[in-house]
Parts: structure tokens; sequence; C-alpha cells
């Protein structure tokens, strides 16, 4: 039998929580959008960037500089809708930047030193985007991108079609013969694939 507790310094867990005053800030949150290549990742960035605009947020967007495939500075998607952005070196770069909204686009090229910057923005009372792969070619975790998974208020985890059945999948697999966490690289590099033809030739 279930027992409402009298003690008022406890509260019973099957109410409903306290709703926040109009006095009450938000919380910052982060955001990770992850899934493999080609899924849509800067697309669902770009959007969510336009909106917080759009609502009267101050952005800033922002990229590593080794990842200049389709523009040198601003976010560009594989079908070449771009966004005005800036590339940086390293993470401790993202500090130098101050906005409501700070995004960060292929976040899993910064292996290390990624969740301590991200959490300085977080207690600066800035909201954090981030999109980038989750896991390797070799599925492995991204460097610190499952710690900021476990970290994040939402997770979008985005889709492709299998390049073998059109099913869809959450792989990335390499085309070529390589061990290195970074490769920069596109269609012809890399296909995606479901959990049954992840071993597929």
């Amino acid at each position: 039998m279930y027992e409402t507790l009298q003690n008022p310094q406890l509260r019973d867990p099957m109410t409903t929580p306290p709703k926040p005053t109009p006095t009450t800030p938000a919380p910052p949150r982060l955001t990770v959008i992850c899934g493999p290549m080609f899924a849509g990742k800067t697309t669902e960035l770009i959007s969510r960037l336009t909106r917080h605009a759009e609502a009267g947020r101050s952005i800033i967007a922002l990229k590593p500089r080794l990842d200049d495939r389709y523009h040198p500075t601003d976010l560009a998607t594989h079908d070449q809708r771009t966004h005005p952005a800036l590339a940086i070196d390293a993470p401790a770069d993202l500090l130098d930047h101050s906005a409501d909204v700070v995004a960060l686009d292929e976040a899993h090229f910064f292996t290390t030193g990624l969740h301590d910057a991200v959490m300085q923005l977080l207690a600066r009372n800035s909201d954090v985007i981030l999109a980038g792969l989750d896991r390797t070619s070799m599925n492995e975790p991204f460097g610190e991108m499952a710690r900021l998974l476990i970290e994040a208020d939402e997770i979008i985890k985005r889709t492709a079609p299998c390049a073998i059945c059109g099913r869809e999948a959450v792989h990335t697999i390499r085309l070529f013969d390589s061990t290195e966490d970074i490769v920069v690289g596109g269609p012809g590099m890399f296909e995606n694939r479901c959990r049954s033809h992840l071993k597929s030739k």
C-alpha cells in the first residue's frame, strides 16, 4: 500500500512538481545532434540557430578550422547550404566567444578538451549546441562525445540510409584503409551501414 509522506520537508514523488516562477531563470541547456555522416546534422544545427536568432537571442556558430571541405569558415551542409561561422583551432577557443547560444559543428574533431570547454560555457549560462559523429568508423566512441552525450539535456539522434539496403543506419564505414580517428572527407570515402550490413563488402 502506498503511504503519502507526512514530513513537509519531503515532497510526494507522485505529485505534480512545482512550476517555475517568472523570475526563475532557465538553466543553460546542452543539446547534442549526433548520428552518422550525411544524416543532416549540420542542417539541423543551422535550423536551430535560425530559430534562436528569430527569437531575439544572440548566437555564434563555430567549427574546427580543419574542416574546410565546403567553406573555410562558414557552416556548410553536403547540399551546399551555409551559415556564417568562425573557424577555431582548439576547444579552448570556444571560451573566447560569448552569446546566448554557442554552437559547434563537427564537434568530434576535437578529441580532447571539449568536455571541459563546454562545461565552462554552461557555467556562464550559455546554451550550447553540438553537432558531430558519436562513433568512429571502427564503431568506437568518438573522442569525448560519449561524455557530452551523458551531460546533454537533449539528444537528437539522426539516421541515414544504409548504402546496401536503404534501411535506417547509424554506422559509418570507411571505403579505404586507415586507422586514423580524424579524416576529413565526403561522399566516395565513406558509406553508412545498418547493423546487418556493417561488415559487408
